[in-house]
């Protein structure tokens, strides 16, 4: 990785700032969106009884910076972390950290899409002034039901790729 091309650099650059961004801003959306329900006695998910009787639309409307953030980072992500990989041509053959740090990104990637979609009309809805909160609260709740666990899972993962970066393990040396 010694012998980068300045665009390499630049392209690198961005791709772990947005990375950055991305894992802030999906760590504070899932505590936004996970702090809106809590559990009922058949463990469904049910809004807190705080928010039962108020105007749900300004607490939506409060989330569209995080998950506009989250949508716009993880594209940027997506598309200069290819860019990277096309014009640095590092062997991952020879670096098993970036090999692992592109699996994970693979793997996660699907699940990704299907959430970022979610997150994608719920932003329509919030922008399109929408009436119709109970279908994004449906949508959120959907949103944290199909996957379970996985947002977690997907944010230790993605917080090891820096792990990986900065420590560079499974380096062969040449």
């Amino acid at each position: 990785m010694k012998n980068l091309t300045l665009i390499s650099k630049i392209f690198l650059t961005i791709a772990l700032a947005s990375g950055a961004l991305w894992l802030g801003s999906y760590t504070t959306k899932l505590f936004a969106l996970y702090h809106l329900f809590e559990l009922d006695q058949s463990n469904i998910l049910v809004l807190k009884s705080n928010l039962t009787n108020v105007d749900l639309k300004p607490v939506l409307f409060e989330l569209l910076p995080v998950l506009s953030l989250s949508l716009v980072s993880y594209l940027v992500f997506l598309a200069f972390s290819i860019m990277f990989l096309l014009l640095s041509k590092i062997s991952l053959k020879n670096n098993g950290w970036l090999f692992i740090s592109l699996m994970i990104v693979i793997i996660c990637l699907p699940f990704e899409i299907i959430l970022s979609i979610k997150d994608f009309k719920i932003i329509n809805m919030i922008l399109s002034n929408s009436d119709n909160v109970n279908e994004m609260i449906e949508i959120i709740k959907s949103r944290i039901t199909i996957f379970s666990s996985f947002p977690i899972v997907s944010l230790i993962l993605h917080h090891s790729i820096f792990f990986l970066f900065v420590f560079k393990p499974l380096t062969r040396k040449s």
